[in-house]
């Protein structure tokens, strides 16, 4: 049986390696995804090819604030973390774990628990704490150290904040008039849910310990992502040296002393910090991804002392944003399309066509793991499926709040096989998709295999 389980992690790395000969670059699934769901508007929407290339258009933009906010999560996460004070911090994280098993599944268990708390969170956080660990740690398997990261995103994101549990439970939502205010008891903090996270969490955290690489078969991270890492940590403490120096000489010309002043970041810090204080006290936890950037903005900004040294952080955190300001427009195309065409209500007739009040919820979350490849974005998802899915729950009186749970569900477990949410991580960490896509299919298994039992058996 010992000799069975250490065959385990050979066999899983070599089906991960398999599958990465096939897995291209995720800007390639966005455009397959676009072809796909034209054809699918002409097809099966009986759109005219024009007509479709209409919709794409003035869809294109709709993601352009999210867009915006992503990409400033990610800058501004890299500037904080960049600091000699926050890579401190990370640094005693990645040594919490002693053994490369243990790291794996340290940083899964995490992120999973900071994601369900807020995802925007859980992904800064389990990217850079993957960075870290992947430097710090020797004999630790790198794309399944990341991919632990995503899986954990991943299973911890049907939380407190998930998109559409949190919309219907707030007076004046659209479809108020039809099924009324849903509380979050019912869905997002329900029995169901809350059992389906618990045990979805200690189950991918099982799964990447079992099947994590002994010793040389191991891949650590490559020489030149090493190098990336090394250069973009010590280009921080070199300019804040440079910065100490040139203070010293003194004789600084007005506008280049103004650069390397403090008071212009500590007043601009006072006027952020208080706004912070003032939205906690007021709203308490109410941690939106405006509120959120807006913390990582300003502490980034506090932390770099001088305008100077915040200005150039940012500089250098630019190169890891390239993937979200270049493929979130196209997936916005393709929203587009499947909203105006009417293919968003064709595809969920034919997931749902002949479901029973029983089986409902199956259909539900297999339907929005599908749409999810499409439009990755949960509010984006449920303002194309969201009306037909509480519809449809009346019509065969089915329970409305079990099937919102099992959409959120299908979306947000989703994404393990759709790269959108990735694009962020990988940027970060220096790694591609394909190196990954392996461990996230089979969590993709295992996490919907348990959903489904959960969202179809259990009460809520």
């Amino acid at each position: 049986m010992l000799f069975k389980m250490n065959l385990l992690p050979k066999r899983v790395q070599t089906f991960n390696l398999g599958l990465a000969r096939f897995v291209p670059h995720s800007f390639l699934y966005v455009i397959f995804f676009t072809f796909f769901c034209y054809l699918l508007g002409i097809f099966s929407a009986y759109q005219g090819p024009f007509e479709m290339v209409k919709f794409w258009v003035n869809g294109f933009w709709s993601l352009l604030g999210f867009a915006m906010q992503m990409a400033l999560m990610v800058l501004t996460g890299f500037s904080v973390a960049s600091v000699p004070w926050g890579q401190k911090i990370l640094r005693y994280l990645a040594g919490v774990p002693k053994t490369p098993r243990r790291a794996v599944m340290f940083l899964t268990g995490a992120t999973a628990v900071i994601s369900w708390i807020h995802w925007g969170i859980g992904m800064v956080v389990g990217a850079f704490l993957a960075r870290e660990m992947g430097k710090k740690i020797r004999r630790i398997d790198y794309p399944l150290l990341v991919a632990g990261a995503y899986i954990g995103m991943a299973a911890g994101r049907f939380g407190i904040l998930a998109w559409e549990p949190l919309s219907v439970s707030q007076a004046g939502h659209l479809f108020e008039k039809s099924v009324g205010v849903i509380p979050l008891a019912q869905t997002s903090m329900s029995v169901m849910v809350l059992s389906a996270f618990g045990l979805g969490t200690l189950m991918v955290i099982a799964l990447v310990g079992l099947i994590h690489p002994q010793g040389k078969d191991a891949v650590p991270p490559s020489p030149e992502v090493l190098k990336r890492f090394e250069e973009e940590d010590t280009s921080e403490i070199d300019f804040f040296l440079a910065e100490k120096e040139l203070r010293k000489k003194g004789g600084m010309p007005p506008g280049v002393w103004l650069e390397h002043s403090r008071w212009p970041v500590w007043l601009l810090s006072i006027m952020g910090f208080s706004y912070i204080v003032y939205w906690f006290y007021g709203k308490g936890l109410d941690l939106n991804i405006n509120m959120l950037n807006f913390v990582l903005l300003f502490l980034a900004l506090a932390l770099h002392d001088t305008p100077l040294r915040f200005i150039k952080s940012m500089e250098r955190s630019t190169r890891i944003a390239y993937g979200i300001i270049v493929q979130f427009p196209f997936y916005a195309g393709i929203q587009g399309m499947l909203a105006s065409s009417g293919l968003g209500a064709i595809l969920f007739h034919w997931f749902t066509v002949n479901s029973s009040a029983a089986m409902y919820p199956f259909w539900v979350y297999l339907d929005a793991v599908f749409i999810n490849l499409f439009a990755p974005t949960a509010e984006g998802v449920w303002g194309i499926q969201g009306s037909l899915v509480m519809k449809t729950a009346q019509d065969i009186n089915a329970a409305i709040p079990r099937a919102i749970s099992a959409f959120t569900a299908g979306e947000v477990i989703g994404n393990l096989i759709q790269p959108f949410w990735a694009i962020p991580l990988l940027s970060i960490c220096g790694l591609s998709l394909r190196y990954i896509m392996g461990y996230c299919l089979l969590a993709f298994i295992l996490l919907s295999m348990l959903w489904l039992l959960c969202v179809t058996l259990l009460p809520f």
